[in-house]
C-alpha cells in the first residue's frame, strides 16, 4: 500500500488557494485538446485512472480533475453544500487557463458537474453525467430504493446524526483501505451485479484501489463531506442548467438506482438520456469515457478532437 500511495502522490499536483487551503489536482492529455473537467466519485481523488481516463486522452481530450475538499491532500471544508465546491473548480480552471470545457461527473461527481454547469455556462459547453445521484429531497423519488445494503446503510446513517454517520464511514473505510480488488468485490457484493463485479476484478479494480486509497489516506473528511452534501439541499436548482446534458445510466445499478436517472431526465431541461439495460454502476463508465464525450461534444460549439 505504501508503494501505491507513493505512485499516487507523484501523479498529482497541489494548488495553494487564496485562503491558504490546498487543492490537489491532476491533468492528462494534449495541451491543445478540448478540456474535460472530471468530477470523481465517492470516495475518490484526483489520482488518474487509465481505465477511466484513457479512452478520452487517447482521442485527444485533456482531462483535468481535482480531489474535493477533505480527500487526499485537499484541505477539508466542513459543511459545504454541493454548490460550495464550484468556486474551487473555477479557481483551478482559471489557474490552468481553461476558457471553455466539458464537465463530466460519475456517481457522486454528477451533482458537482451539474453545479458547475449551472454556475458557469459561459465556460461550460456541456455536462456529461454517468450514473449520477439525483437530489436527496427530490419529489417523487425514493432515494435509497433499490440500493445495495452498504449504500442504504450509509445514506440512512447520514440522516441519523453525525455520530451514526462517522461510525458507518469508519467501518466501511476500514473495509476499503488496503483491500485487493477480489476482497473488495466480495465485501461489496450487495452493490455489485455480475457486470460490475467483473469490472472490479479487472484492471479497473487496481486503478480504483489506488484512487480511493489516496483519497482516504489522510482520513474520512472528504467522504463525510460528500455524504453531508448529497443528503442536504444542493444549493442550486437542477432545472437551471441550460447547457446540453448527456445522461448515462445502467438499469442494473445498485449503487445509484436507475430511478435517479429517470428523475434527472425529467427535470433537466436539456437532458438527453442514455439508459442501458445490461449495465451497472461501473460497467456503464469503464473504458467508454471517450465515446461518451464524442457524443456530447456534437451538441456544443466545441470542436471534436481529430
Amino acid at each position: 500500500m505504501n508503494a501505491d500511495a507513493g505512485t499516487a502522490d507523484q501523479a498529482v499536483e497541489q494548488l495553494r488557494l487564496h485562503d491558504g487551503r490546498v487543492l490537489e489536482f491532476a491533468a492528462r492529455g494534449p495541451q491543445d485538446g478540448p478540456v474535460v473537467f472530471l468530477q470523481h466519485g465517492m470516495p475518490g481523488s484526483a489520482v488518474p485512472m487509465d481505465t477511466v481516463w484513457g479512452s478520452a486522452v487517447e482521442r485527444g481530450y485533456r482531462v483535468i480533475t481535482y480531489s474535493r475538499a477533505g480527500y487526499g491532500a485537499s484541505t477539508p471544508v466542513p459543511g459545504r453544500p454541493v454548490a460550495g465546491a464550484v468556486e474551487d473548480g473555477r479557481v483551478l480552471l482559471d489557474h490552468l487557463g481553461v476558457r471553455r470545457c466539458l464537465v463530466a461527473g460519475w456517481s457522486a461527481g454528477g451533482p458537482y458537474a451539474l453545479a458547475t454547469g449551472a454556475a458557469d455556462p459561459q465556460r461550460v459547453s456541456g455536462v456529461l453525467l454517468i450514473a449520477s445521484f439525483a437530489p436527496y429531497d427530490a419529489k417523487g423519488l425514493e432515494f435509497v430504493a433499490g440500493m445495495g445494503v452498504q449504500n442504504a446503510v450509509l445514506f440512512g446513517a447520514a440522516v441519523q446524526g453525525e455520530q451514526a454517520l462517522r461510525t458507518a464511514v469508519l467501518r466501511m473505510g476500514g473495509a476499503l483501505r488496503g483491500s485487493g480488488p477480489a476482497d473488495l468485490a466480495a465485501a461489496m457484493a450487495s452493490l455489485l451485479p455480475a457486470v460490475d463485479s467483473n469490472e472490479l476484478t479487472s484492471a479497473y479494480g487496481a486503478d480504483n484501489a489506488a484512487n480511493v486509497n489516496h483519497g482516504l489516506a489522510r482520513g474520512d473528511a472528504g467522504w463525510l463531506g460528500d455524504l453531508h452534501a448529497l443528503t442536504s439541499p444542493w444549493g442550486f436548482d437542477p432545472g437551471s442548467v441550460v447547457v446540453p446534458v448527456d445522461l448515462w445510466h445502467g438499469s442494473l445499478d445498485r449503487m445509484v438506482p436507475v430511478a435517479h436517472a429517470r428523475w434527472l431526465a425529467e427535470h433537466l431541461p436539456t437532458a438527453r438520456p442514455h439508459l442501458r439495460n445490461h449495465h451497472g454502476h461501473l460497467s456503464i463508465g469503464v473504458g467508454s469515457l471517450g465515446d461518451k464525450l464524442d457524443r456530447l461534444i456534437t451538441r456544443t460549439s466545441l470542436t471534436r478532437p481529430v
